[in-house]
């Protein structure tokens, strides 16, 4: 086994065994699962057999775990059997990792096709925005390599499993955080999930060191100077509670969330004139962006041909004026009134000399 030294440190020989087993067959079916699609389906297809035989490594492992709970509890904890899958656990989780480490390092993770990084920011998907962000510095890319390589090895050692487990936590919910708020496929998910709980059960395994440590265990650090137990608690309500007073005397830059969004202009009207953009060289308003900090950006059939504007807004007549910045000061300003609709904000007024009419579309 990759461990040179007895894992179990709990008493509880069955609980370890009904939990230990399963998972060290879940982690196996997992790992085999995942690099038999990348060494063979090319990462994008399951081999034929490869589910079956992943299937059927997990459900042996739960019969034994069933059955070694249910056996007399007359042998010592430290029992070779339960160790040998509880360094199951350890070489599956750390095979996976520096797999995962090693190819990050190789350019083999967080690509993204050369012609995507040219498309639109708003056009990524939460998986695509991951992949790109992370893929932008490969020396970044790296670190984060190694430290799975790290901590996948401190597992496969008795003395540093410990530590092992405290370096992939952070790393692995990080993971999991990203993978659920990004939207990432539900397999991805779901393995990286497996592999957070592998390192949770070890992680358990050590719970009375970790309590003795943490909890029992007198301080190393001096305590803050403050004479007397309640100066010293008031202290640190103050600080814990500083940023939310900070926060709400400070004067949040979303002056009109009512107005904030992405719109697109529908039935525009100069001087009387409907116009509409019929090709791609047509330079008409279609697209208005009200942002935070009294920005807007209104863009005419394409991201190229944009005008950039500080705009300012009277609540009581519903009144919106605009002052253009870029690519040049200019003088011709907006003026608007802006009138609530069901279907958005019907907007007229003019812009230099001329009379301007649309209606604003929530683009969603």
């Amino acid at each position: 086994m990759p461990t040179d030294a007895p894992i179990t440190t709990t008493p509880r020989r069955g609980y370890s065994a009904l939990v230990g087993c399963p998972l060290a067959g879940l982690l196996a079916g997992a790992t085999l699962l995942r690099i038999g699609r990348w060494l063979l389906g090319g990462g994008r297809t399951t081999p034929p057999g490869l589910l079956p035989l992943a299937w059927l490594v997990l459900a042996a492992s739960v019969l034994y775990g069933l059955w070694w709970s249910r056996r007399p509890p007359t042998r010592p904890a430290h029992h070779p059997v339960l160790a040998f899958w509880q360094g199951l656990i350890c070489a599956d989780i750390a095979l996976d990792l520096s797999l995962f480490g090693w190819q990050k390092i190789a350019k083999l993770q967080f690509f993204t096709p050369l012609g995507m990084l040219d498309l639109p920011f708003s056009s990524f998907s939460g998986e695509d925005l991951t992949w790109a962000f992370f893929g932008y510095s490969y020396p970044y890319r790296v670190a984060i390599g190694l430290l799975q390589i790290l901590g996948a090895w401190l597992l496969l050692f008795g003395r540093t499993r410990l530590l092992g487990t405290l370096v992939l936590v952070p790393i692995l919910l990080n993971i999991v955080l990203l993978d659920y708020f990004y939207h990432l496929p539900v397999g991805v998910l779901c393995h990286a999930l497996i592999i957070l709980a592998g390192v949770l059960y070890l992680l358990l395994l050590d719970y009375e060191r970790l309590v003795e440590f943490f909890w029992r265990a007198p301080g190393r650090l001096p305590r803050p100077a403050f004479p007397g137990r309640r100066l010293r608690l008031l202290g640190r309500l103050a600080i814990m509670s500083l940023p939310l007073l900070l926060l709400s005397v400070y004067h949040f830059p979303d002056t009109y969330p009512q107005l904030t969004g992405k719109y697109t202009v529908r039935d525009l009207r100069l001087d009387g004139q409907p116009q509409a953009a019929r090709t791609c060289q047509d330079s008409v308003l279609t697209t208005v962006y009200l942002d935070i900090a009294h920005d807007c950006v209104f863009e005419f059939n394409g991201p190229t041909r944009r005008l950039f504007g500080t705009y300012s807004y009277l609540a009581a007549p519903r009144r919106l004026s605009v002052r253009w910045r870029y690519p040049t000061p200019r003088p011709d300003s907006l003026q608007l009134v802006l009138t609530p609709t069901p279907a958005g904000l019907l907007a007229a007024g003019q812009l230099g000399q001329q009379r301007v009419a649309f209606r604003l579309v929530p683009a969603h």
